[in-house]
């Protein structure tokens, strides 16, 4: 072996040691990679996972999963639960409060009425929705106020 080969090998093991012991995550960075790109960032006009995970970086739910698997309010006030009044004895309906303060990216209100909307759109059956079987047994949606929004279940 020379000793061009031997510092060749030496370079190269002390470039790639740092990688071999690092741990998964440890840069605070995590990369998802789909074998396509995102072909449009709005899931309700794609069923596809790629699609659907990257719109998630932009549209956000009333509520979402933490990293432990608890229900957490996201554009929520706080979760309903039958105890605080949000979940009707029955269970056939749900009462959402949206947080104060929120806005678009434009500066205007989030209100009740734009959750309603996107209700609207999938469950109508000829709107062309890709979600529209995650509304199966939504009864309809009323917006009593610019913060709530009442889920009615059939």
């Amino acid at each position: 072996m020379t000793l061009k080969s031997l510092l060749m090998g030496a370079v190269a093991t002390a470039a790639l040691a740092p990688a071999a012991f690092a741990e998964r995550g440890s840069d605070g960075e995590v990369s998802i990679i789909y074998w396509q790109a995102p072909s449009i960032l709005n899931p309700y006009l794609s069923g596809g996972t790629k699609d659907i995970e990257s719109s998630s970086l932009v549209i956000e739910p009333l509520a979402r999963y933490n990293e432990v698997g608890e229900l957490t309010a996201w554009l929520a006030a706080e979760i309903p639960t039958v105890g605080n009044g949000g979940v009707s004895e029955d269970l056939t309906t749900i009462t959402w409060k949206l947080k104060d303060g929120l806005v678009w990216s434009d500066g205007s209100p989030v209100t009740s009425a734009d959750v309603k909307f996107t209700a609207d759109y999938c469950m109508n059956p000829e709107g062309g929705c890709a979600q529209l079987a995650k509304f199966d047994g939504v009864e309809n949606v009323e917006t009593p106020d610019a913060q709530t929004i009442v889920v009615t279940f059939n």
